[in-house]
């Protein structure tokens, strides 16, 4: 018998990419999706409140001190404490915690199938990122760059290597992944890669390309959705120094658009030159998705 597994995650999208989100891990499987909803008038909830795999949490103030927090505690520590709150409600046998921009996918069989397979004694798998990145062109497929150690990042990006960081493996985005934990830990807390039980990470199983699982990060295809979180990733630390510093440059300019769009296309958009020295460090990945068709077979569009 598969295992069951519930997905935890904590939202503020355009209602389009929540239920983009939601469609892909009911259309992936999952027994139950818990979505605690940011913004407490988020307009998505709605449209998920009455499916009955989905509960929606809208976190007002009330909710933030219950748990303990206060509503303008930075997001991250809100972020850990709504995820954990689920974990320790979720019955399920595995609990996914990821981001909305987030997708795994598991090459050749369904999730469940792949978490079955984790050795028992793991507490948690973590999955590779895969980082989405644009083609600007008509390429048949999405296309996903994968960790590469720094030598290959600086062959890959040449004199723009130092955007992605040392730490980052050549991402924009988190390198690190995320974690599906397995239930009935009542003394773990969740951080946003991996659980730990005091300042510890229990044992846990790290797969990626190697195993064909991966962590879809949808992160920065668009300019328009990039461009409106810059302030927010500033301040949540979700650059890295030197790339924030550049972005508080170009921000502190009277006309800051230009220089955006310019570093925009340099961290997020790769040609076909780039593609294939990404291909030669074997950190390309290409897969054939169709996001709109899950999001039509959950939530036609009326």
């Amino acid at each position: 018998m598969e295992p069951s597994w519930h997905v935890g995650a904590i939202l503020r999208e355009d209602p389009e990419d929540t239920l983009r989100f939601a469609a892909w891990y009911l259309d992936a499987g999952a027994d139950r999706l818990t979505l605690y909803f940011d913004d407490p008038q988020d307009p998505a909830i709605g449209v998920l409140c009455h499916h009955p795999r989905i509960g929606c949490i809208p976190c007002t103030p009330d909710f933030w001190m219950d748990l303990g927090l206060d509503p303008d505690s930075r997001f991250t520590k809100r972020q850990n404490a709504a995820l954990t709150h689920a974990y320790r409600q979720s019955d399920a046998d595995w609990f996914l915690n990821v981001d909305a921009d987030e997708f795994v996918h598991i090459e050749g069989r369904s999730l469940a199938a792949f978490l079955a397979e984790v050795p028992q004694d793991a507490v948690s798998v973590r999955i590779e990122t895969a980082e989405a990145v644009g083609t600007g062109g008509d390429h048949p497929s999405r296309v996903f760059r994968l960790p590469m150690e720094r030598d290959a990042a600086r062959r890959v990006y040449g004199g723009d290597a130092g955007l992605f960081g040392p730490r980052r493996k050549g991402l924009v985005g988190h390198a690190a992944g995320k974690s599906a934990i397995r239930g009935g830990h009542s003394d773990l807390t969740l951080r946003q890669h991996w659980p730990v039980r005091g300042k510890d990470i229990p044992r846990e199983h790290i797969v990626g390309r190697e195993s064909g699982a991966f962590l879809l990060h949808m992160i920065g295809l668009d300019y328009a959705p990039w461009r409106a979180k810059v302030d927010w990733r500033i301040a949540s630390r979700g650059f890295i120094a030197s790339l924030t510093e550049q972005v508080a440059e170009a921000l502190d300019l009277e006309d800051p658009e230009p220089h955006l769009r310019d570093l925009h296309r340099r961290l997020h958009r790769m040609d076909a030159d780039a593609l294939e020295r990404l291909a030669a460090e074997r950190a390309l990945l290409e897969l054939d998705l169709d996001f709109d068709a899950r999001m039509e077979r959950h939530f036609p569009r009326q």
